[in-house]
């Protein structure tokens, strides 16, 4: 499994769009889209204690905005009504609430102070005797007991000054929880979420950027025909094998057909075996999680099945941290055939941003916003321009998406037709002069 190489920011109005290629394969792609559900994934929060349930060893806690579901792990559960400091870990999707973690990184420009972790540790690609002792003679001194400090490759290029001036302003934010938990201050937000740019930058700081802006080097690189390959329910491989995809509230099933893979029953282990990367890198694209159910035709002997299960494992390695800490988990077969993964859930899939957003009218949005890239990159020169739609996607940026048109009209100089026809299909959309 690849990290992206390249990352392309496309920005265009009421939407940014950000893709993940490795080797100009989409690998990735984060969507930040104007009416859409807040990203709250990274929000540290003083949350209120509303119940504890022992037997999940869990609780849940109102962050202000709303509930999510708090793992105790190995922690002590706290009591009812009181105020703990919390992480959102996952974003709500579907009916699925917000999770969250009583682990709180508090991350600066070279160092992150680590609250409930009192351990001083550098980051392993600083290798440099050296400097690794020049840092902690510098940085560990200055921490206060029970309170540990992640330290950055890069702090090792900052001078003294930098260093201290960072680790201290951690330490005043990391004070300033502290007394509003001790006031009953909450619940409140004390750190917003990054914003997914600065997340995936951190997350993959390797990776070339370029910028793009209204879909242009998304439609020059062909970006667009893999999201929608992406985005299909039935998908083809080079193998010959088949892939259908159906996700709902409760799993993820994927039937594997093989009807036009020419393959022997003896020629299944190894053809299977081969395919996990594909599979892996589809879950990954796709953003799904939860419980994902592959059925693949049976095989009937027991080494075979594990020799596909060990290598499905083995191609969830070095799954990006941006999604979870853990990787997917294969869990085995069942009886019938199926093998079982376990995928932690972080969000919403690509299909639930793309194709079915909380707007009134599913799949308006897409069109619309896709519709606005194509007015901004194919009107060059016409000086009244009109768009015909679908009734859907005019009332989705009459309502919704009013800022989305309101910034393209004003990039068009002020004006722009918009005429719904009632005959038009949700995804037919005209584009040219403005008729009299």
């Amino acid at each position: 499994m690849h990290d992206p190489d390249r990352l392309i920011i496309d920005r265009s109005p009421g939407e940014t769009r950000i893709a993940g290629l490795a080797d100009g394969t989409l690998t990735d792609l984060w969507i930040d889209r104007i009416g859409g559900a807040a990203r709250r994934a990274g929000e540290i929060v003083i949350a209120r204690v509303t119940a504890v349930r022992p037997e999940l060893n869990a609780a849940f806690v109102d962050l202000g905005h709303g509930e999510a579901f708090l793992k105790l792990g190995k922690k002590a559960p706290p009591p009812e009504g009181s105020l703990v400091a919390v992480t959102v870990t996952t974003d709500a999707a579907g009916r699925k609430q917000p999770q969250a973690a009583r682990q709180i990184v508090l991350a600066g420009r070279f160092v992150s102070l680590r609250p409930d972790e009192p351990e001083f540790a550098i980051a392993g690609t600083l290798k440099a005797k050296g400097k690794r002792e020049r840092l902690k003679a510098l940085l560990q001194p200055l921490l206060p007991p029970d309170i540990g400090l992640l330290v950055s490759a890069k702090a090792a290029e900052a001078d003294d000054i930098q260093l201290i001036t960072d680790l201290t302003a951690l330490l005043t934010e990391w004070k300033a929880v502290d007394d509003a938990l001790a006031a009953g201050d909450g619940p409140k937000i004390v750190r917003a979420a990054p914003d997914l740019e600065s997340r995936i930058r951190t997350a993959f700081p390797s990776a070339a950027l370029a910028e793009s802006s209204n879909g242009s080097l998304f439609v020059e690189e062909d970006i667009d025909s893999q999201i929608d390959r992406a985005l299909a329910r039935r998908l083809q491989l080079s193998n010959g094998i088949a892939l259908t995809f159906d996700e709902t509230e409760a799993l993820v099933a994927i039937d594997v057909d093989i009807a036009g893979a020419s393959a022997s029953l003896k020629a299944w282990p190894q053809l299977f075996e081969g395919m996990t990367g594909d599979l892996a890198a589809e879950i990954r694209l796709r953003r799904l999680s939860g419980l994902v159910l592959v059925d693949f035709p049976k095989l009937p002997l027991k080494s075979d099945r594990d020799r596909v299960a060990e290598a499905m494992q083995a191609a969830f390695e070095d799954w990006p941290s941006l999604m979870q800490e853990q990787p997917p988990q294969v869990l085995g077969w069942t009886r019938s055939g199926v093998l079982e993964i376990t995928v932690t859930r972080t969000g919403r899939s690509l299909r639930d941003d793309m194709m079915r957003p909380v707007e009134q009218h599913p799949r308006a949005a897409t069109i619309a916003l896709e519709a606005l890239r194509r007015l901004l990159r194919e009107t060059q020169g016409i000086a009244q321009p009109e768009m015909i739609c679908a009734q859907d996607v005019a009332d989705w940026l009459d309502g919704p998406g009013r800022k989305a048109l309101g910034e393209t009209k004003d990039k068009l100089g002020g004006f722009l037709k918009l005429t719904p026809d009632p005959a038009f299909r949700l995804d037919q959309i005209e584009i040219g002069p403005a008729r009299r």
